[in-house]
């Protein structure tokens, strides 16, 4: 019969062989974010494997043929981002296959050169904004272009001796701009897109359009994510005379993805 210390020490050896069977290592990144990696390792591990982000490194702990798994999985991972311009035209004047069959609109002056720089330019004349920005794959990014004008509000009270009127000045913001994340699936993008566009009326009114949306689209095509179109006809009839006047006022909302690396 074994004695009580032999047992123990049997018990050792047994945690000793176990904890042999398993390894740990520091694996570095060097273009993704580590807890990005991580999501992606979580379904592949066994009930003992271990994967702790760690800045710009990876913890990995599990066994030694896992182990060469996991690091070739890791460097296929690692994978540079890729520049991304994405440009928003809010056009009354051109459609997405209009644009796609001049093989696309050509940069403003105002061309992106670095990463997180932005350009917009605008032709009144045909109610027309385009505006381009530069990010990286997977990072959300925002663009805003706005004007303050002041309001002048009134209000009617009761001073105690009468109606009085007092007035306040407020700033009020007219913006054109969108919100975008982009996310390459090979030679298509998807897209998280929220675009706005405000204007100011003559009456002081602010005219409003916006849209949001999820969409898949080809690199380097325009695709239409919303758009409205108002017609309005009126006629005169005169004793000797007829007059007869049509507007249309029509404003798409497009947008185009392309790869700069």
């Amino acid at each position: 019969m074994k004695s009580k210390a032999a047992w123990v020490g049997l018990i050792l050896m047994a945690g000793l062989a176990g904890a042999d069977e398993s390894m740990m290592e520091v694996i570095p990144l060097v273009n993704r974010p580590a807890a990005e990696v991580q999501a992606l390792l979580l379904p592949l591990l066994d009930g003992g494997d271990r994967v702790i982000a760690n800045g710009s490194s990876l913890i990995v702990k599990t066994n030694p043929a896992k182990l060469s798994e996991i690091r070739a999985l890791i460097q296929k991972l690692d994978t540079r981002l890729s520049n991304l311009v994405i440009s928003v035209l809010q056009t009354s004047s051109k459609t997405a296959a209009e644009l796609n069959a001049e093989a696309g609109i050509s940069a403003s002056a105002n061309a992106i050169q670095m990463r997180g720089m932005l350009g917009n330019s605008e032709d009144l004349r045909s109610r027309q904004q385009h505006q381009q920005l530069r990010t990286l794959e997977g990072e959300p990014a925002h663009i805003k272009i706005g004007e303050l004008r002041p309001v002048q509000n009134y209000s009617v009270f009761d001073s105690g001796y009468g109606a009085a009127v007092s007035s306040s000045t407020q700033m009020v913001e007219a913006s054109t701009g969108f919100a975008v994340t982009p996310r390459l699936t090979g030679n298509q993008v998807l897209l998280d897109v929220e675009p706005w566009s405000d204007r100011f009326q003559r009456n002081g009114h602010i005219e409003t359009q916006s849209a949001r949306t999820t969409l898949r689209a080809e690199l380097g095509e325009w695709v239409e994510i919303a758009g409205n179109a108002n017609t309005e006809q009126s006629n005169n009839h005169g004793f000797n005379s007829f007059n007869q006047s049509t507007r249309q006022n029509a404003l798409r909302i497009l947008i185009k993805v392309d790869q700069v690396d």
